[in-house]
């Protein structure tokens, strides 16, 4: 068993002088070319930012010897998902014609990192346009899970969730419209978070869907998504969603918590109809929780099975809208899994949309009940485990209805509400590939469910060791 090296080990070592983050960023560097040059690749970078990397590592260098950091993530190196804007690079978002030009200003979020320290090392591999759970791309290498080389990460933030999961870096940016954090760090063994809708700010991205998408961290632990909330969160004026949240409290370190006495709520059309495997680590992780004195109660949920049809007419017709102006310039040269999708989406009526924002108001409103009564709603992330990689599928990603089933089965209520979810390892199947557990709250209790989650990552029994990892520290 083995623990990732954290942001906050990284600090701890800057300030003890141990190391500083100029030879971290070296060694990050290696670790990076090296990755790529194993057979098969990686490929959880599309490109490295070296140059602007080593002149954040030397300010950050310098301000750790004068022993006045910016924050815990001073120095720490982090990879953006190349559906984001970072001054003076291209933003492809997984596509071949976008990204002729280099970005001008940092997205929002991007640019708060860098003001707090953040070295960032490149940007991470994705499905194309972020469309999809697998993570496959045909025009790109697809990204490789670090715990079998022949499965998929999950997607679409796939090369950011490889790249923390091998110990490239500790925290990575990712988004999230139906499961694109949440599914790939499920696959992969480690942590997402997808914050309260607004909380984040998507200003400076080409991101999908308008009601849907949402920023946040794929990390190597509950606390780093914690480092990361800290510094990300709050308003934009580029962003209306950022503007009518709560302002933000600082979560600082997180401490260990006791589980006695807390309320977890599950249902039955959220766990029984996953992969065996799944559903068992599932099951045995509520009778952990019981054990440790926790509360757990079976709730039913009446539009359960509207989930998913809602999330997908929503999800297909903002997509479409979105790319509307490059599918007249570039539908052909869109992976044909993603022009299918668009398609569908172009299809769907005003009335067909309009009608599943209807039901989606009383998804919500029964999801603000139920969690309303507990600490945290749980559920697997997802309803089965990473999927082999095929050779078919490399040369042009496939349509699989029945795995886009099972990776999003779940996800897309937190999507659909808005509500903040964090995922955290809670088991392995019979192959030892990683299975997922969902934590979800109430709006704006995203400090809250990361003390709820940190608490249920302490009795969960530690994974192996990814079969390709490095370890900057």
């Amino acid at each position: 068993m083995f623990f990732r090296t954290t942001s906050r080990d990284f600090a701890d070592a800057y300030a003890s002088g141990r190391t500083n983050p100029e030879e971290v960023l070296e060694k990050t560097l290696d670790a990076i070319r090296e990755s790529d040059k194993q057979s098969p690749p990686l490929g959880a970078f599309v490109r490295r930012t070296e140059a602007m990397a080593r002149e954040a590592a030397l300010a950050s260098a310098k301000r750790w010897r004068r022993g006045k950091p910016l924050g815990p993530l001073d120095g720490v190196p982090v990879a953006i998902k190349d559906e984001f804007d970072l001054a003076d690079h291209p933003t492809g978002a997984g596509t071949t014609f976008r990204g002729s030009e280099n970005a001008l200003v940092d997205a929002a979020v991007v640019a708060r990192l860098r003001k707090r320290g953040a070295v960032i090392v490149g940007k991470t591999h994705m499905t194309e346009i972020g469309l999809g759970g697998t993570g496959l791309n045909a025009h790109f290498p697809t990204p490789r899970n670090p715990h079998d080389l022949q499965r998929l990460t999950g997607g679409s933030s796939s090369g950011s969730a490889a790249a923390v999961a091998a110990g490239l870096c500790p925290l990575a940016l990712g988004s999230d419209a139906g499961g694109s954090i949440r599914i790939p760090a499920s696959w992969c063994g480690i942590y997402g978070l997808k914050p309260t809708y607004g909380r984040v700010p998507s200003s400076g991205g080409a991101l999908l869907s308008w009601s849907l998408d949402h920023l946040g961290p794929i990390g190597a632990s509950v606390d780093d998504l914690a480092a990361f909330l800290d510094v990300a969160s709050g308003k934009d004026a580029k962003d209306p969603s950022s503007l009518f949240g709560p302002h933000p409290r600082r979560l600082g370190r997180l401490k260990p918590g006791g589980l006695k006495g807390m309320k977890f709520g599950w249902c039955p059309e959220f766990a029984d109809d996953a992969d065996p495997d799944v559903r068992a680590a599932f099951h045995e992780t509520l009778k952990r929780l019981s054990d440790q004195g926790a509360k757990v109660e079976k709730v039913k949920l009446e539009y359960a099975q509207w989930i998913h049809k809602v999330g997908y007419i929503t999800f297909c017709a903002e997509a479409a809208t979105s790319q509307h102006d490059w599918l007249n310039d570039f539908r052909q040269a869109y992976n044909l899994d993603t022009r299918l999708v668009l398609a569908i989406g172009e299809n769907i009526s005003a009335v067909e949309y309009l009608h599943a924002q209807r039901v989606r108001q009383l998804i919500r409103q029964e999801f603000d009940q139920v969690c309303g009564r507990f600490d945290a709603f749980l559920h697997p992330t997802t309803a089965g485990t990473a999927a082999h990689i095929s050779d078919s599928s490399l040369g042009e990603a496939v349509v699989d209805t029945a795995l886009n089933d099972r990776v999003s089965r779940y996800t897309f209520a937190g999507t659909l509400t808005g509500f903040p979810c964090v995922t955290i390892p809670c088991g392995v199947d019979s192959q030892l590939m990683p299975i997922g557990l969902e934590l979800m709250s109430t709006p704006w209790s995203d400090g809250r469910l990361l003390q709820v989650a940190f608490a249920v990552d302490q009795v969960m029994e530690p994974m192996a060791a990814p079969k390709a990892l490095w370890d900057a520290l």
